[in-house]
């Protein structure tokens, strides 16, 4: 097991929060508090011994990050894939059929997410199974993508994420909902796949980010 491993599983997370190691730091999501925490903690870290890893914890105990438990041992992390972008045409028409559930999405996301925090957010993504239809899952985004450039405003990587998977519900399909962070300097970004392929999203985007949490077979 490597020395980063074995630092991340001498801590209890405290429930909402997802841990992984980015370059030289750690990086702690609470879901709850929709925040991100970051901490300096090189590999070399785990060799000073226990006050060095005393202190760590005590300082993450204090951003209520980790709980003041034993740790329950090795803890199964969101892999980071090596992503793909799909290869194939682009859909040849996008009808009126296909602006109706883009307008439908767009008003049902705009609503959520105005109600709601990142954990309803993601809780209603977790429990809202996809009915069960025959589509292409990159024919389907392809459309999206090109429905997108239409919108007279820029849109966050959030709402854009929740945008698609509502876009995706319409022809009866779910995604993964991936959320990935950078360090040094800090960056947060998250959008969807089917397996490792990306969603209306680009290659060159996501391959520098460590999934700190995924959503898997989320609908909306």
């Amino acid at each position: 097991m490597s020395p980063d491993s074995d630092l991340l599983d001498k801590l209890a997370l405290a429930d909402g929060v997802h841990a992984v190691r980015a370059s030289d730091g750690l990086v702690f999501l609470d879901v709850d508090r929709d925040a991100y925490f970051c901490l300096y903690a090189p590999v070399a870290a785990d060799d000073g011994g226990n006050a060095m890893r005393a202190a760590i914890r005590a300082q993450l105990i204090e951003q209520n990050l980790v709980a003041d438990r034993p740790a329950p041992g090795a803890v199964a992390r969101p892999v980071t894939r090596l992503w793909r972008e799909d290869c194939g045409p682009d859909p040849a028409h996008v009808g009126l059929r296909d602006l109706g559930h883009f307008l439908r999405a767009l008003v049902r996301t705009a609503w959520r997410f105005r109600r709601s925090s990142l954990a309803q957010m993601i809780a209603h993504a977790q429990r809202c199974a996809a009915p069960t239809r025959h589509a292409s899952h990159a024919n389907v985004a392809a459309r999206f993508e090109r429905l997108c450039l239409w919108l007279p405003f820029r849109i966050t990587c959030l709402f854009r994420s929740l945008l698609l998977l509502h876009f995706l519900r319409s022809y009866g399909l779910g995604a993964d909902w991936i959320f990935g962070v950078s360090l040094f300097p800090f960056h947060a970004h998250c959008w969807l796949a089917h397996g490792d392929l990306l969603l209306a999203e680009r290659l060159g985007k996501v391959e520098g980010f460590a999934t700190i949490l995924q959503i898997e077979r989320a609908s909306a």
